[in-house]
């Protein structure tokens, strides 16, 4: 594998289931990008927006009532102060805790009978999982708002747009600018700690048998590139690749992280003895929602990849 190359190229949304360019420049195209395609209908007290799947979504003020039908954008709507407003959720939205007690309307199909009978202000979904249930809720008339994050970037853009449909666009703006330097002193720590070390390899975990990984255009490609490391599969082609222990024995990780399996299931498997990362016991569990669900929680799983894989550079 050229390592260059991986570097410079380029969760909910699994199994089962950098950055580019400095972050206060992201922040300032995040803003000018979402005024583009918004209007405001003082008369009617209403907002159009333009939505992750292209659709206009004409919203009424104030919005009142929401349904969330995906656990990163429950994150989004509890991390822009909108609890109290979400009215139902899925079986999958377990963060923040207080998302537990909502009532719940599916978990993979929606329950399309109880969402309408809640008749909310607003569903906000995700475009490329849950479009029948977009499409079906939209032909009876609820606003739904299609997100689509596939960036950290589009996460920004994401919360923003949550932010100006929903009224909260200064809550939004916070919440963007306090994630955004929060990845920018990531990124310049991660900097120095490449500088002074090189990137190690790190090999991703995602499930055992068969064994998969997480390849471009995932979440866990791109946090790993900004905490300083070169995702050995970076060249696999496909997001949710298959790959054989041989491989992975071949590339020589020197990280190993894993969100399925235990520490010790891998550290013990025979083959991978002769592993870096099993020789130097640098094998680590992290929680999977961290690193995989678009919403505000991956500057937490950036944050830990770091300090997993350039020790100390939190400090």
């Amino acid at each position: 594998m050229d390592a260059n190359r991986c570097v410079g190229d380029s969760g909910f949304r699994m199994r089962s289931v950098i950055l580019k360019g400095l972050v206060f420049a992201i922040i300032i195209a995040v803003f000018g990008a979402m005024a583009i395609g918004v209007s405001i209908d003082a008369e009617e007290r209403g907002i159009t927006v333009i939505d992750a799947l292209g659709s206009e979504v004409k919203v009424e003020l104030p919005v009142q009532t929401i349904v969330s039908i995906a656990p990163s954008n429950t994150e989004i709507l509890f991390a822009l102060g909108l609890g109290e407003k979400v009215i139902g959720v899925t079986e999958a939205c377990d963060y923040p805790p207080d998302a537990k007690s909502k009532p719940k309307v599916g978990q993979v199909e929606m329950n399309i009978e109880k969402i309408v009978e809640m008749s909310p202000d607003l569903v906000v979904a995700v475009a490329s999982m849950q479009l029948p249930a977009i499409q079906t809720l939209s032909r009876l008339g609820i606003p739904v708002l299609a997100l689509d994050p596939k960036t950290i970037q589009d996460v920004l853009d994401s919360i923003v747009l949550v932010g100006k449909v929903t009224g909260t666009e200064e809550a939004a703006r916070l919440l963007t600018q306090k994630l955004g330097k929060q990845i920018q002193d990531i990124q310049l720590k991660a900097a120095k700690a490449v500088a002074e070390e090189g990137r190690p390899r790190v090999f991703v975990e995602v499930w055992d048998d068969p064994l998969m990984t997480a390849g471009p255009g995932t979440f866990i490609d791109e946090l790993i590139r900004i905490a300083g490391g070169e995702n050995i599969s970076c060249d696999a082609g496909m997001e949710w690749p298959e790959f054989s222990a041989e491989v992975v024995v071949q590339r020589d990780p020197d990280v190993i992280i894993t969100i399925w399996q235990d520490v010790d299931n891998v550290r013990m498997r025979p083959a991978w003895k002769r592993i870096s990362a099993v020789k130097t016991g640098r094998i680590h569990k992290v929680n999977p929602d961290i690193l995989t669900r678009p919403g505000p929680r991956l500057v937490e799983g950036l944050s830990e990849l770091l300090e997993i894989i350039h020790p100390g550079s939190l400090d």
